[in-house]
């Protein structure tokens, strides 16, 4: 029986029975049927339960880290445990619930009471990169690593700044080591303020305080400092420098004459400390890392235990166990993404850490 076209292309005449009939649609070429969406959301889901997955090992190798004797896993046996200090040194701050310490006197008190209690960690490197901060908060670190240092050897590792509150915070430890060229010293006490009367006096804007003493607005930007108050706020800051050189005599073991001479608020590179007795070795992290196994006493190459984290999930582990889980969820992850069927792998492959 013949047949003829006849009409829109994909459609056939049938003669015999005077019908019209619509062609099949053609076969959809391979891999023509998925979307990118589709793969996409696979793709989410797969690491998604991989992340989970490797949460759930690392609370894993957290519980076993502590039955085994330690409070993490670094490897068994005696370490040093690493303290990263950063930022401005303030009062305030809190912590993560996956680590993470968001700043502040009461996490890295923490941090230091952990180690103090700690019977596998047998010296504690202090890895410090702060340009300084509040004197009252500086000054409640200091006397808490001085605690530790009678307790077990403290050595600090200045990064790119230890200045001002940053160095206060390093004067306790048994060794203080610095790159050549890390920012320290500053040593001195600062107090701004502000005074926008004359402007506000420019545009018809007018303020005050009513008090019930002739200080309590003291240094309030509506009105000039008067000279008593100078002279009181000035009386402060000398007190609270004189607590400052007083410390730094004491720890660097300096009369206090020669300590007052470098405590100008200048700041010095890691050389120039160095010559000035501020530090006592040019060297980097893992120089003193090697000093606190040595002043701790441990034999060989150190374990390091981080307790940098503030406290989260992760602090539990050690830098090494960390590691390990974070490449494996690396790896399943890329596996997921080298699956031809996920639409945009590649892009996502190449962003990978």
């Amino acid at each position: 029986m013949a047949y003829a076209q006849t009409g829109a292309p994909g459609q056939t005449d049938d003669p015999s029975m005077g019908q019209v009939y619509a062609a099949p649609p053609p076969p959809p070429p391979p891999g023509g049927g998925r979307s990118r969406g589709n793969g996409l959301l696979i793709a989410g889901l797969v690491i998604f339960g991989v992340v989970v997955l490797g949460g759930l090992l690392i609370i894993l190798l957290a519980a076993i880290g502590m039955a085994g004797g330690g409070k993490g896993i670094g490897g068994y046996g005696e370490k040093v445990g690493v303290i990263t200090i950063e930022g401005v040194i303030s009062a305030s701050g809190e912590r993560g619930l996956f680590g993470g310490a968001l700043g502040g006197v009461r996490s890295t008190l923490d941090k230091l009471d952990e180690a103090a209690e700690d019977d596998s960690i047998k010296a504690v490197v202090l890895r410090i990169n702060s340009p300084g901060g509040s004197a009252a908060a500086s000054q409640e670190i200091y006397y808490e690593v001085k605690k530790l240092a009678e307790k077990k050897p403290v050595v600090v590792s200045m990064a790119d700044v230890a200045a001002s509150g940053g160095y206060y915070i390093s004067l306790p430890a048994r060794k203080i080591v610095a790159n050549q060229a890390t920012m320290t010293g500053s040593i001195g006490v600062i107090m701004s303020l502000v005074e926008y009367h004359e402007l506000m006096n420019k545009i018809g804007v007018d303020g005050g305080a009513i008090t019930s003493g002739p200080y309590k607005d003291i240094a309030s930007p509506w009105r000039e400092l008067t000279g008593n108050e100078r002279k009181l706020l000035q009386a402060m800051v000398d007190n609270i420098y004189q607590q400052f050189v007083a410390h730094v005599a004491e720890s660097r073991g300096m009369e206090l004459a020669e300590a007052r001479k470098i405590a100008d608020g200048r700041i010095f590179t890691g050389e120039q400390a160095l010559n000035a007795g501020l530090i006592d070795e040019i060297g980097g992290f893992n120089r003193a890392v090697e000093i606190a196994g040595e002043l701790g006493g441990i034999e060989g190459e150190p374990q390091v235990r981080d307790i940098s984290d503030g406290g989260g999930i992760l602090s539990l582990l050690g830098v090494s166990a960390k590691a390990a889980v974070r490449d494996t969820v690396l790896e399943a992850a890329e596996q997921v993404l080298r699956d031809p069927r996920v639409e945009g792998a590649e892009q996502m492959l190449q962003m990978r850490p």
